[in-house]
């Protein structure tokens, strides 16, 4: 199944040191030069705790910008490029606050805002006293999301849930896409709940072995893709949304070619080992062309 293909940039806010403002420079070079939409990560902790040379020391700690504060300035110097994230653990956050934050982006952006939401990582919960259970976060993301839809339609919201509870609570201004913002549900291939809440909302972001992001168990990319999208499309007539990355390790040149026929909407080029960093130069060439 062939349709338009966009090409977004993940932008390495772990890169930006303590200068944020180059990554609203980067988006705003991005846009000129064609790309569609630009992505930042969502974490506390960057990098995760790692151990070094058999010990426990863990990896120095280096600044990561806050996304959606960054991708605030960028919807202020930008007109029509997509602005998400790569991705949001929505259980870490309360999501009345999450629902206004995205309401205000989008408002200030004209209807451009794309949620990527999961779990999130391990350090980023038990860093901070929450537990790393990972059917509670489902089931708390699950909950979240469907609170922030419901806040999203400009009604009263009244919700007594496992998590969370509201009392004729109405939220405005609401976002400017109806019927609301896109959510887009991230998770890691072989794993297929991600895959369900993502046919029950807009569209996923997935991971899976040697895509880049995750270690390589021996398959090629294109097998990986073909497996995770066959077991997604049979779970819903609208797939929505499907992103991946671009270009993964050992992928042939045929990659993007099976990505269209198998429904995948965009390809998100980000930072591998010995790829592209904050270079404006390489962003200015814009998105590869099939």
């Amino acid at each position: 199944m062939q349709g338009a293909l966009r090409r977004g940039l993940v932008l390495p806010n772990w890169e930006a040191g303590e200068d944020p403002a180059q990554l609203v420079e980067a988006a705003v070079v991005a846009e000129a030069a064609g790309w569609d939409g630009v992505f930042l990560a969502d974490h506390l902790i960057f990098p995760p705790p790692a151990t070094i040379g058999g010990s426990d020391q863990a990896a120095p700690a280096q600044p990561m910008p806050d996304p959606w504060v960054v991708l605030a300035a960028v919807a202020s110097r930008t007109r029509t490029i997509r602005l998400g994230t790569w991705i949001t653990p929505v259980p870490r956050r309360q999501p009345w606050q999450l629902a206004r934050d995205l309401a205000t982006l989008d408002q200030l952006s004209h209807g451009r805002v794309i949620l990527g939401a999961g779990l999130g990582r391990r350090p980023d919960h038990e860093r901070f006293g929450l537990p790393w259970d990972l059917p509670a976060l489902g089931r708390r993301c699950d909950e979240a999301l469907e609170i922030l839809d419901r806040l999203w339609s400009g009604e009263p919201v009244t919700h007594h849930g496992e998590h969370y509870r509201l009392d004729d609570v109405t939220l405005l201004p609401r976002p400017c896409q109806r019927p609301r913002i896109p959510v887009v549900v991230g998770g890691l291939w072989p794993n297929r709940a991600f895959l369900r809440r993502g046919a029950r909302w807009d569209g996923i972001v997935p991971h899976y072995p040697g895509d880049g992001v995750l270690p390589g168990d021996g398959t090629a990319p294109e097998q990986h893709v073909t497996d995770l999208l066959t077991a997604y499309r049979g779970l819903t007539d609208d797939p929505g949304e499907v992103l991946l990355l671009d270009a993964p390790p050992g992928s042939g040149p045929g990659y993007v070619e099976v990505c269209q026929e198998l429904g995948v909407t965009w390809l998100l080029t980000a930072k591998h080992e010995g790829s592209w960093s904050l270079d404006l130069e390489v962003i200015r060439g814009g998105p590869p062309r099939a």
